[in-house]
């Protein structure tokens, strides 16, 4: 992605937050992903014209699966702006996203998300410790050639004012520029990383206030 087409999908992203349905109406699950070849679609447009002989179902899992893989892609640009990181220029490989200090240790899946319905109750505690967050993450989620395991960097937003929102958080760009700087400089090999299925991960939570303010915090990373 080049930046121009970067500046481009940042803004068609933001606008598409007000047309996207925040429910997936099914798992994400390879049956529906091959429906259409959606990985070659780049544009909001072209995807409609692929989504229209589908199902009203099919047509909104499509639109929310193809505005969260754009956004997941415009995260992995923010954070290769940075001087020490280098992003994965092979399309094809699954092991990792993004690379940091030049160190294969410190490679890592980038995924956007938010967190589960199971630990909203506890949010605190679970932006203390998300251990268990990142568990659920990686045994209960994607389903199909996806899940496979590796060392993963996962984006959770929340809003504390209504939970639509996540999406409107998910495309906070300039917000996210100065996030990703942030943990960019301070990641290390020996950041204190959970571990778990012989990887590790670390949360960046991306955090909606009651008084509309954006915070955020990291785990493993200080």
């Amino acid at each position: 992605m080049t930046q121009n087409q970067y500046e481009q999908l940042a803004i068609d992203l933001q606008f598409l937050t007000k047309i996207v349905p925040l429910n997936w109406g099914s798992i994400q699950n390879n049956k529906s992903d091959n429906k259409i070849n959606m990985f070659a679609i780049h544009s909001f447009d072209e995807l409609e014209q692929q989504v229209a002989n589908l199902s009203d179902t099919d047509k909104n899992y499509l639109r929310r699966r193809w505005f969260l893989w754009k956004c997941a892609k415009c995260d992995e640009h923010i954070f290769a702006m940075n001087n020490n990181v280098n992003q994965n220029l092979n399309s094809k490989d699954q092991t990792y996203d993004i690379e940091f200090n030049n160190n294969p240790k410190l490679r890592f899946d980038v995924k956007g998300t938010v967190i589960p319905r199971c630990f909203r109750a506890t949010i605190e505690e679970v932006m203390q410790n998300p251990t268990n967050m990142i568990k659920f993450f990686y045994d209960e989620q994607s389903k199909g050639v996806r899940n496979n395991y590796q060392n993963r960097l996962f984006i959770v937003h929340h809003s504390h004012k209504a939970q639509e929102r996540e999406m409107f958080l998910r495309c906070q760009w300039e917000y996210k520029k100065r996030v990703y700087k942030e943990y960019s400089a301070k990641i290390a090999a020996n950041s204190n990383f959970i571990e778990y299925q012989n990887t590790k991960s670390d949360v960046v939570f991306i955090i909606e206030n009651l008084d509309s303010t954006i915070t955020h915090n990291f785990f493993a990373v200080k």
